[in-house]
């Protein structure tokens, strides 16, 4: 039984590790699809755009 409970507490740390790092990666792609348009464009430059950024 307490392979099972070590198991179980390493699978849930990296099930939560998987999550955070989805929720990151979603959040990197929105900012990404929001500001790559406007810099290509010239719309915005990259200091605006750091501080819309952060």
């Amino acid at each position: 039984m307490p392979a099972i409970l070590a198991f179980d507490k390493i699978a849930s740390d990296l099930y939560a590790r998987r999550n955070a790092n989805l929720i990151e990666s979603r959040t990197l792609a929105a900012t990404r699809d929001a500001l790559l348009p406007k810099l290509m464009s010239g719309e915005l430059r990259v200091r605006e755009a750091e501080a819309l950024a952060a």
